[in-house]
């Protein structure tokens, strides 16, 4: 069973210097069996409740896209709200 892990990098910026940061977690999890890093590069107007939801669309959609799951399916999403952790069974549309 593939573990498809989302990563949403933080862009940074002063004037004249950009940073993108939470590359390397999702490069560090190449070495895991079994687990699929993908990149989301996420809204920066988007809320957090929102820009989660975006993520996991993106992440079903890529995970169909590669024949990892299908219409019907079940998917359990873990994600973070704040400090807490969140676990949702959502069914693949």
């Amino acid at each position: 069973m593939p573990i498809l892990s989302v990563v949403v990098p933080e862009i940074k910026t002063d004037s004249f210097d950009w940073t993108c940061s939470d590359e390397s977690p999702a490069r560090h999890s190449l070495i895991f069996r079994g687990l699929v890093p993908v990149l989301h590069a996420g809204s920066a107007r988007a809320s957090h409740e929102e820009s989660t939801e975006e993520a996991l669309y993106f992440a079903l959609q890529h995970a169909k896209t590669k024949g990892l799951c299908k219409e019907g399916d079940s998917v359990v999403a873990l994600h973070r709200v704040g400090t807490a952790s969140v676990i949702k069974i959502v069914t693949v549309k």
